[in-house]
This record gives structure tokens, sequence and C-alpha cells, in this order.
């Protein structure tokens, strides 16, 4: 049970910044009106700096010892637009966490931490994607991106990556090697103050295609009011991975799936909520 726990709350540090999760700006083009805020339990902080500028942040990833912070900014206006988002992160204080054996008693040595002998570099993470938006239909928005991550280390050994499945593709960015990804999203409304999301996204490590994953996820989100709302659902994935039982060199397909919830908050509303495409209904 320990282990399924540390597991999920990992997931969750890394979905906020690998996997966005937000109900109205995160993961699309969109960007928060000036002063505007949103924030929730699992959710990065997120702020508007201008109305095409947003910054964010997980605070749950930092308290996992992963310093992070995102920008995003949008192009234009109009029926399509078009936004880049650049994130940075500092995995390293994490890193030398699991070599203190801060979670051997929870899982298997072998599974989250490092060898004591390992001298882990200070390693830093940069992850870039750019993010096209359409909206189709009375209340849908249609959103497709492309991106790539890459990591800079200074002198230490070589870090093998963790082989947990939700971890292992983010995690080869460790040794200098570039991450890309692609996928597609939806958001839209089902009936009154009830909306969903959907996104399938194929990530890769490396230019070869050595090691793959599709990933899906799907929510289910309430607006209880313009302020509030709270969303259910799930995320899953299938890729290869390395063996880590004898024969590392060998892969293997594995699937796993499992559940997401958060509450959201927003803060210092701008835009009016008759015009918002995800909009409380009075």
């Amino acid at each position: 049970m320990k282990k399924a726990l540390l597991v999920l709350f990992l997931t969750a540090c890394s979905s906020g910044l690998f996997a966005q999760k937000t109900l109205w700006t995160t993961g699309n083009a969109r960007t928060l009106a000036k002063g505007q805020q949103e924030f929730g339990i699992i959710q990065p902080f997120q702020i508007g700096i201008t109305d095409k500028l947003e910054a964010s942040f997980s605070p749950l990833a930092g308290l996992s010892l992963v310093p992070n912070v995102s920008f995003k900014y949008r192009y234009n206006s109009g029926p399509w637009l078009i936004a880049t988002q650049h994130s940075y992160m500092m995995p390293s204080m994490l890193l030398h966490s699991m070599q203190d054996s801060l979670f051997t008693n929870i899982i298997k040595r072998d599974t989250l931490t490092f060898a004591d002998s390992l001298r882990i570099p200070y390693v830093f993470t940069f992850r870039n994607q750019v993010l096209v938006t359409r909206k189709i239909g009375e209340e849908t928005l249609i959103t497709g991106k492309a991106g790539f991550e890459f990591s800079l280390k200074t002198k230490g050994d070589s870090l093998p990556p963790l082989t947990y499945p939700q971890f292992y593709l983010p995690s080869t960015t460790l040794n200098n090697k570039v991450v890309w990804f692609t996928g597609v999203r939806v958001d839209g409304n089902i009936i009154n103050d009830y909306n969903y999301m959907a996104e399938v996204d194929f990530v890769s490590s490396g230019f070869d295609v050595a090691h793959w994953a599709i990933e899906h996820k799907g929510y289910f989100i309430w607006n209880k009011s313009v302020n509030f709302a709270a969303l259910i659902g799930y995320k899953m994935s299938y890729g290869t991975y390395p063996n880590p039982g004898n024969n590392p060199i060998s892969n293997q397909g594995r699937f796993f799936i499992f559940p997401v919830a958060d509450l959201i908050w927003k803060l210092n509303i701008k835009r009016e909520p008759a015009k918002d495409l995800f909009r409380v209904r009075q």
C-alpha cells in the first residue's frame, strides 16, 4: 500500500511538469488573463503575467524536491491560437534524496533509489513545446502539440534511468538524451456545468525511437462556480521499457492505468463567465 501511495504521489508531481492537467488553459494555447490565478491540490499554480504571458510552477513537485517553473506565451488571437511553452526543472535534489535512502523502507531499492557510491551530478532539465488550438463547434477546443525535452548536467556518473514505467521515459533525459513528443487534446462541454478532457500523446526516448510510449488521459470536470471546480479521471500508458530483471537490454511492453482527482480554485477572475468557453451558467 505504501508503495502504491508513493508511486501515485510522484506521478502527480511529474504530471504537473510533463503532462499538463489545468481545466481552462494548461494543455492548450489559451492563457490566463492578466492577474488571474488558478491552482489545485495537484495541478500547478498559474498566474497571468499579461493577457498573453502565463507563468506556473508546481508546489507539489517542489515539495518532492524538484524545483520547477514554466512560461507560456500566446502569439495571437482569433480562431487559431498559437503558443509556445518553456519549462525548467532541477531533479537532482530528488535524486540525492533517493540516494540517501529516503524511500528505502517504502519500495524496492532498485526501483527508485540509487547506489551510495554513485556520484550524482547537478541536473538541469528543459522542456519546450508548441501548442496550436482551434475552437470547433459551439463549446469544443481541439489542440495539437509537439515538443522536446533535454537535460544538462555537471560532472558525475551516468545515471541509471528509473525503471518504473511512469518515470522511465522522462528520466532518460538525465543522460542528455532528447525526449520528444507529439499529441492531440480535446476540451469540451458535456451538458450544463459538466465538461470533459481527452488527450493522446506519443512519447519517444531519442530520435531513433528506441523506447516509446502512448499515453492517454481522460477527465470529467464539474464547474461548481466560476471560482471552483473538481475533476476525476484516469491516465493510462502502454510502451516499451527496459526489463528491470536480469536482462536489462531486452524490452517488454507494459501497460498501466491509475486514477486522477483534483480540486481547482480560480482567483481574480477577469473574463466574464458567459463569454468563457467553460462558463458556469447562472
